[in-house]
């Protein structure tokens, strides 16, 4: 499903309408709601949106618990941190205990925090494969999605929960949930804004594409839902 908003914050407020509906559904389901964060300018205005009284009043956040979908291999407190970005925009206004919080971990090496997120994820979901509620996704100009790079080893794990990836941009390598983690989710929703992304999202939403060229092609959750929220820029090019 796609659905198209004027700009940006009309979108974030209808991603901030979507992650209450979904929270609230899970919460009265199953008696708790998990979410998988992502980085970038987007989600932080979204985050930033969930922040205000009028949504975030509407949940009860002792029920809900917070994941990520990826991180840069930086410290906690580093301004490259999906983490450290989540916590000054939302978390640290919402009445959530620490304890629900599950950040990906700094450790010795890449391996060793992806290995350690793994074994949190595995003692949460109780060893069976996570379905997380909501999956946040971003998507790149060169169609990755988490840190699912195109040429990326990580784009092959069939096993792992959580594995090391690199990117060809500078920059620290990352830690991403892999793909079948994410196409394991109640609800995985893509979040798009800006024009520079819009050659992508039409080459990703094409309706005659059958080839899985790019990462964020591969998102094709099993028995959960889909959901593309683009502003008009990142939907020009597409019907």
């Amino acid at each position: 499903m796609n659905k198209i908003y004027q700009n940006m914050n009309e979108l974030c407020v209808a991603g901030a309408n979507l992650f209450v509906e979904e929270a609230q559904k899970a919460i009265v389901a199953r008696g708790r709601f998990s979410v998988a964060l992502s980085g970038g300018s987007t989600p932080r205005r979204l985050f930033e949106e969930i922040a205000k009284k009028e949504w975030h009043e509407k949940l009860d956040w002792q029920r809900i618990f917070v994941f990520w979908g990826d991180e840069r291999f930086v410290p906690a407190d580093d301004a490259q941190s999906n983490q450290k970005m989540a916590r000054e925009s939302l978390l640290r206004y919402v009445p959530i205990p620490e304890e629900n919080i599950f950040p990906i971990p700094f450790a010795e090496t890449p391996i060793e925090s992806a290995e350690k997120y793994e074994a949190v994820l595995k003692q949460f979901f109780m060893d069976s494969w996570p379905q997380i509620d909501l999956i946040l996704l971003g998507l790149g100009p060169d169609g990755h999605t988490a840190s699912l790079f195109p040429g990326s080893n990580a784009l092959n794990e069939e096993t792992r929960w959580v594995c090391p990836s690199k990117t060809k941009v500078p920059g620290p390598e990352r830690i991403t949930l892999t793909f079948p983690v994410l196409n394991r989710a109640g609800l995985v929703c893509f979040m798009v804004t800006g024009k520079e992304k819009a050659e992508m999202v039409k080459q990703i939403l094409k309706p005659v594409s059958t080839e899985l060229i790019y990462p964020a092609q591969r998102i094709q959750p099993l028995t959960g839902r889909l959901i593309w929220l683009l502003d008009q820029a990142a939907a020009q090019l597409i019907s």
